[in-house]
């Protein structure tokens, strides 16, 4: 490149280039001596012309070349002469003297100006990691982001492209200068090497990411720094990961405190607020779910449910709230039966009705807890159970969940509870079963894989402990309580009994 010319060819410096290997500087620099060439020197195969510079009048051409202290090729000094001209060797000495003097000079001031580059941009790293290290959202980020990258890296234009999380690409987010955001987005195999290559239309793409994790992608144009730019491009992948983790945690946050406010039927504009936060219509059908013994594949088969699926997860149980399309509830259950059976869970999961409104979501969630204790209870395997498929327990449940509620036949039938668990006994399961196949006993004793005479004991055992005596007690009442007998273990909410 031409860096310095005398009159009046000045104007040209930065304008005149000879690529690898072209030119007699070329040649002078290659072979480590200097050429002169007397007259024609067009002639010559090592000389390049360039009608810039008029070569034409010339006829004598002389390149010395420029090597720094330790041999690096540094440059060369051409001279021309109009009329044909013989060097002596006191000129020769002079032009090979004064070249190293410059080579020196030039390779301090090179070393100068690079010292003094590197501080600068150590400065202005400095600057950024403090600037990313304050920044507590995306939209305060990411302009500070662009516009420090923009100055360190000397470029034309930078901009800075967040993976869109429903599509495989990625859109721009920030741009300096503003103007200068397209594409506004980019598919994923798009990005291409990192350091463009289009003459000097230099253009640098560095991908944004934090662990595993493909974040985005900084494109900077007018520039070839690509070291800087992955400097960069790693400090705003880790500022940018924090903040979405942080968002995270602050959105888990609103979702529980929105929750327990519609389980609490906490109502009015603050409620409405929060789910406008959440991208949550309240106007719009949803169901609800709750689950327990909940691992982490599930939970992202049930966020797969729906684009706005909200979801609170506490250590392995969960609620969700999902909204319903025009299907009804029919679609999201059945999906979710199948997740729960791809996973192979052993989860159990209750569904409410669909809801709409506040209010109803608020005896929605009181809904799927009642459905995902009886499906704890009547699928011991775990399994999906929909509030409408729960029948008569829809009452029980309530009664099962009031701690309060007292009758003497409950009361007798818990005292079976507590002795099969003191005594690892099965008298409980023995009277459900009795009641079930309506007192018969060949059809008890083949169900439980017993003698007769050995449920015959059990039967009186169980009189002798509850006084319960199933010759004249109502059956009915009984079955009752020991269905809200087992609800109430499965719900936790058993009381002990002396």
């Amino acid at each position: 490149m031409l860096r310095a010319a005398s009159a009046p060819y000045a104007h040209l410096t930065g304008c005149i280039e000879l690529k690898r290997g072209e030119g007699l500087a070329w040649w002078a620099l290659n072979k480590r001596k200097a050429a002169f060439i007397r007259e024609r020197a067009l002639d010559d195969p090592r000389v390049k012309y360039v009608p810039e510079l008029e070569e034409e009048r010339f006829q004598s051409l002389v390149a010395v070349p420029l090597h720094g202290k330790r041999g690096d090729a540094i440059g060369a000094i051409t001279l021309d002469t109009v009329a044909p001209r013989e060097f002596t060797d006191a000129e020769v000495e002079f032009l090979v003297a004064s070249a190293s003097l410059v080579a020196g000079a030039i390779e301090n001031a090179q070393l100068y100006d690079e010292t003094r580059q590197r501080l600068s941009e150590l400065e202005q790293l400095t600057g950024l990691a403090e600037a990313v290290a304050v920044a507590e959202t995306l939209d305060a980020l990411g302009p500070e982001v662009v516009r420090r990258a923009r100055q360190l890296l000397g470029a034309e234009a930078v901009r800075l492209y967040l993976s869109d999380s429903e599509e495989d690409r990625l859109l721009c987010r920030f741009a300096e200068p503003a103007g200068s955001s397209k594409p506004d987005a980019i598919g994923l195999s798009e990005l291409g090497p990192e350091v463009g290559r289009g003459g000097r239309a230099a253009r640098v793409a560095v991908s944004l990411v934090a662990g595993d994790e493909l974040l985005g992608a900084l494109v900077a144009e007018g520039t070839r720094e690509l070291d800087l730019a992955r400097t960069v491009a790693n400090q705003a992948a880790v500022a940018i990961k924090k903040i979405q983790v942080l968002e995270r945690l602050t959105e888990k946050n609103l979702i529980k405190d929105f929750f327990e406010e519609l389980a609490e039927h906490r109502g009015g504009d603050a409620i409405e607020s929060r789910a406008h936060r959440l991208g949550c219509d309240l106007s719009a059908p949803h169901l609800v779910l709750a689950a327990v013994r909940v691992e982490d594949a599930l939970e992202r088969g049930v966020a797969s449910l729906e684009r706005t699926t909200l979801i609170d997860r506490r250590d392995d149980s969960l609620r969700a709230l999902v909204p319903v399309g025009t299907g009804g509830a029919a679609r999201p259950l059945n999906e979710l039966r199948r997740i729960h059976a791809d996973f192979g869970s052993d989860a159990s999961i209750g569904v409410s009705s669909i809801c709409v409104g506040a209010d109803a979501l608020g005896d929605g969630f009181e809904e799927a807890r009642h459905a995902v204790a009886a499906a704890a209870l009547m699928r011991r395997d775990g399994g999906v159970l929909s509030y409408d498929e729960l029948g008569a327990y829809k009452y029980l449940l309530r009664i099962a969940m009031d701690a309060g509620a007292r009758d003497s036949t409950i009361d007798a039938v818990a005292k079976l509870a507590e002795y099969d668990r003191d005594r690892g006994a099965a008298l409980l399961a023995t009277l459900e079963e009795f009641l079930g196949r309506r007192g018969n006993i060949s059809a008890t004793t083949d169900a439980l894989f017993v003698h007769p005479n050995k449920l015959r004991q059990r039967i009186r055992r169980i009189d002798d402990l509850t006084s319960i005596d199933l010759r004249r007690d109502d059956w009915l009442m009984v079955e009752i309580a020991v269905k809200l007998v087992r609800l109430r273990s499965a719900l936790g909410t058993a009381t002990p009994h002396t």
